[in-house]
C-alpha cells in the first residue's frame, strides 16, 4: 500500500525525558504552513525512525535565491518584504513590496502607495530577490 507522504520543509526528531524514559516526537512543518506540528510519538526511537521516512518527504522551501516562483496560491512572503513578482495578466516581473492586512495582504509596485490591483495588475507568483553583489576582496 502506498502511503501519500506529507511535504514538509522543516523536520526533527524531538526527545523529552518522561519518568526518567526518553520519549521520541516528530516536530515538522508543512510546505507553506506558517506553525509547526507535533505528532508521531513513541517511548521507541525505531518506531519513530519508520514513522518519518514512512510518512514524510523532506523539500528545500527556504527562502533565498534561485529557490524559484511561489504561486502566491501556495503562500505569501512575508510582511512588508521587497520580492520579484510575476503577473498573470502582464508579461514582464516587477520588484514589489507586499503587506498584510486586513483583507490578507497587497502588492505594490517598490515603494509606491498604489496596490497593482489597482491598476487592474494581478500578481500570481513570487520568489525573494537575490542577494546584492558584493566584490571579493584578496
Amino acid at each position: 500500500m502506498d502511503v501519500k507522504k506529507t511535504k514538509v520543509e522543516s523536520l526533527d526528531i524531538i526527545v523529552t525525558m518522561m519518568e526518567d524514559k526518553p520519549y521520541y516526537e516528530i516536530k515538522y512543518k508543512e510546505v507553506g504552513s506558517d506553525h509547526f506540528c507535533i505528532g508521531y510519538s513513541s517511548y521507541r526511537l525505531d518506531y519513530v525512525l519508520e514513522w518519518k521516512k514512512q510518512y514524510f518527504e523532506l523539500v528545500e522551501r527556504e527562502a533565498g535565491a534561485g529557490q524559484g516562483w511561489i504561486p502566491v496560491s501556495e503562500r505569501f512572503p512575508e510582511d512588508e518584504s521587497y520580492i520579484l513578482v510575476s503577473f498573470e495578466n502582464y508579461t514582464m516581473p516587477d520588484i514589489a513590496r507586499y503587506e498584510e492586512n486586513d483583507e490578507g495582504g497587497t502588492f505594490y509596485p517598490g515603494d509606491d502607495e498604489e496596490s497593482y490591483s489597482s491598476y487592474g495588475v494581478f500578481v500570481n507568483a513570487w520568489m525573494p530577490l537575490p542577494e546584492p553583489y558584493k566584490e571579493k576582496t584578496e
